[in-house]
Parts: structure tokens; C-alpha cells; sequence
């Protein structure tokens, strides 16, 4: 069956064509009857076309100018617009679409690949297997996508649903599920719950409403505004969590802020400053700088600089290093305060104190104190007591059946 060609520059109706159509450039096709002109074959363009309805056809090959539908563009097979742009004031469905420059829709776009080499614009819902952007990839609506690539920056107004989001630049979205990895090489936002398997960004990342995870990888800051449930998080610069923190490991090499409780089946280990509105509870606790909590729970507790708490420290095992700063009792079994610390209450079975460190009293069954320490009230052991030279007792220390209980 002969084709049917457009010439160029002219305006034609069109009804159906059961043939390939051939559209030369700059020509205006309209409709014959109705809104919509229908394609049996292929659509070849060259040059600026418009069709000024809906265009139903096989496939469109254009190239040297852009595309532009008035209507919804519905498209059997795939969609090639080579050095141009294509422009759709309905919606697109299609099976490939590779545009060598943008993308505009008006509505929703259903298709299972598409691959745009500048901006893509979408008003309505997106739908496909898989995006790659090479600028910018904004919708209006939904993403339902296994994979996004996008070398700029990505804006999804409403949720995502998806394996991978994969952003050079900065990205956000309106919550969803991502079942894969989000990586993103700037700043990747959240604006509601969001689950997620594991998210990597070398810069910034923000999340708003209660959200959960696998891992949080974050090179510089993480702010989350509501409470976050999650297997590890990783950050290098500072977090902040405005809620309640469940997980299991927590390595932040600067500031850790919860506005709530920290509830952790593993390690807890942050370089800088903490600080924690409520309690902390982990198996293993390691802090380097100052750590502040209304109470803190542990198997193991181990402090490099300072630690508050307005309840205390409960722990099979508690140790102070060097130089360390301690406000609120410490209770466990083995107590160990390092040189030249000062401390408050202590409570234990077997506890050290080591040389010139100052606490206001001790409560412990077995007790060691090194040279020139000074203890500022009561001393009581039900065991033994080891002393240095030089150590300063303001009470006496006194040996009884049975020890006071720690504060609750």
C-alpha cells in the first residue's frame, strides 16, 4: 500500500490512514473528522510538524526538528525523535521513547522505556519500566518506575514506587517505596514517608514523616522530621532526628541529635557530639566527645570524653577514659574510671578508680582506688577495698552486709 506524504510547509486534513504517513517539515495535519487522526504504519517526519489533534499510530521516527501533538499521543510501538524536541498537550503511551533533546506532556505518560537526552516535563502521572534523563526529570504526579537515571536533578511531586533511583545532582520526591538503592550525588529530599532499602548521598538528605529502611548512608548532613526505623545508618557529617530512632547500628563521625528515643539491637558509635532527648539503648556504646541523654542502657558502654544523663547509666560494663566528665550515677557491674576523670555516684560490683580522678561517692562490693584520688562522700563495700597512697576520703569508708539500691 502507497504511503501518504505531507508536503512541505502545507496544512492537510487527515482521517484515517491505513498506510505509513510521511510528513515533511514545517506542515500542520488536523483532523478530517473528529479530534483524532489515525495511523495504520509508521509516522516519519522531518523538520517542525504539528498535528493539531490526537495522533494514534505503529510508530514515529522524526528527526531535524521538534514533534509537537495537540491532543494525546497514542503509540503501539516505540517513538524516536532524533535532534528535537517532542511536545504533547494529552497524554503519551507508548513502548520505547527515545528523544534526543526534551520531553513535555500535559498528562500522564505510560510507556516501558524512555530515554530523554535534555529536561523531561510531565504534568501528570509517569509509568514505565525504566526513565534515563540526561538533564532534569520533573512530574507533577506519580512515578511508578523500576529504574530512574537522571544526570541533573529530579522533582516528584507526589509519591514514587520503584527498584533504583540513581541521580547525578539533587533530587525529591514525595515519599513512597523504593525497594532498591537511591543514590544521589547532592541532595536527595523526602516530602513524606518514604520506605526505603538503602539510600546513599554524598550530600544532604532530608525526610519528612515517619520513615523506615535498611541503610542511611549520608556523607554530609541527614535531617528527619518524624520517627525513622531502620538496620544501619552511616553518617559522616551531622544527624538530626525529630521522633523516635529504632535500628540496629548507628556510626556518625560528627553530631547525632534525637528529639526522642534511641532503640538499637546493636552498636552505637558517634565521634562528636550527642545529644538525646530521651533514652538511649544499644548493646555496645562507643562515644568519643559529649554524649547527653534522660538515660542510657546498654551491655557495654564506653566514653572517650563526657557523658549527662539525668537517670543514670545502666550497663553489664562502663568505661571512662582518661579525662573524662561524668554527670548522673553510672551502674554496672564493672566500673572502670580512667586518670584524671571526675564522676559522680557510682554503683557496681567491681569498681576502679584510677589515678587522680575525683567521684562524689561510691556504692560497690569490690573497690580499687588509685594515687591521689579524691572521693567527696560516702564510701561502701561489701567485699574489699583497695587503696594507693595519697587518697583523699572525705567520709571514711565502711564496709556493710549489704548495699544501697541504685536510683531508679
Amino acid at each position: 500500500m502507497q504511503k501518504v506524504t505531507v508536503p512541505r510547509k502545507s496544512r492537510m486534513s487527515l482521517g484515517h490512514v491505513e498506510s505509513d504517513l510521511e510528513i515533511e517539515r514545517d506542515a500542520v495535519i488536523t483532523p478530517a473528522e473528529g479530534d483524532t487522526i489515525t495511523v495504520g504504519g509508521s509516522v516519519k517526519a522531518e523538520g517542525n510538524v504539528v498535528i493539531d489533534g490526537n495522533l494514534t499510530a505503529a510508530d514515529i521516527q522524526a528527526e531535524d526538528g521538534d514533534f509537537e501533538i495537540r491532543g494525546d499521543l497514542k503509540i503501539s510501538g516505540d517513538v524516536s525523535i532524533g535532534d528535537g524536541n517532542l511536545r504533547v498537550s494529552g497524554s503519551l503511551s507508548a513502548e520505547d521513547v527515545d528523544i534526543d533533546r526534551g520531553l513535555e506532556v500535559a498528562r500522564d505518560v505510560r510507556v516501558r522505556q524512555l530515554d530523554v537526552g535534555g529536561r523531561a516535563k510531565i504534568d501528570g502521572n509517569l509509568k514505565a519500566e525504566s526513565v534515563e534523563v540526561g538533564g532534569s526529570l520533573d512530574v507533577a504526579g506519580t512515578a511508578e518506575v523500576e529504574d530512574i537515571d537522571v544526570g541533573g536533578s529530579v522533582h516528584v511531586v507526589a509519591q514514587v514506587r520503584g527498584k533504583n533511583i540513581d541521580v547525578g545532582g539533587s533530587a525529591e520526591i514525595g515519599g513512597g517505596k523504593v525497594t532498591g538503592q537511591i543514590d544521589v550525588g547532592g541532595a536527595f529530599v523526602s516530602t513524606a514517608p518514604l520506605e526505603f532499602n538503602e539510600i546513599d548521598v554524598g550530600g544532604v538528605v532530608k525526610l519528612k514523616g515517619d520513615s523506615s529502611g535498611s541503610k542511611l548512608d549520608v556523607g554530609g548532613i541527614a535531617k528527619v522530621v518524624g520517627n525513622l526505623r531502620f538496620d544501619e545508618i552511616d553518617v559522616g557529617g551531622i544527624i538530626k532526628i525529630e521522633g523516635d530512632a529504632d535500628g540496629g547500628d548507628v556510626d556518625v563521625g560528627g553530631v547525632l541529635v534525637v528529639s526522642g528515643n534511641m532503640n538499637l539491637s546493636g552498636h552505637f558509635e558517634v565521634g562528636g557530639k550527642c545529644r538525646i532527648g530521651g533514652t538511649l539503648r544499644a548493646n555496645e556504646i562507643e562515644s568519643g566527645g559529649r554524649l547527653e541523654a534522660s538515660e542510657v542502657k546498654a551491655q557495654e558502654v564506653e566514653i572517650g570524653g563526657s557523658i549527662t544523663t539525668q537517670k543514670g547509666v545502666r550497663a553489664d560494663s562502663i568505661t571512662i577514659g582518661d579525662h573524662g566528665r561524668v554527670r548522673g550515677p553510672l551502674i554496672a557491674d564493672s566500673i572502670t574510671i580512667g586518670e584524671r576523670s571526675e564522676v559522680e555516684e557510682l554503683y557496681g560490683q567491681r569498681i576502679t578508680l584510677e589515678r587522680r580522678s575525683k567521684a562524689t561517692s561510691i556504692y560497690g562490693a569490690d573497690i580499687e582506688v588509685e594515687s591521689h584520688c579524691i572521693i567527696l562522700g560516702k564510701v561502701l563495700y561489701s567485699g574489699s577495698i583497695e587503696t594507693e597512697e595519697e587518697v583523699s576520703f572525705a567520709v571514711r569508708p565502711e564496709k556493710v552486709d549489704s548495699l544501697p539500691e541504685p536510683p531508679t
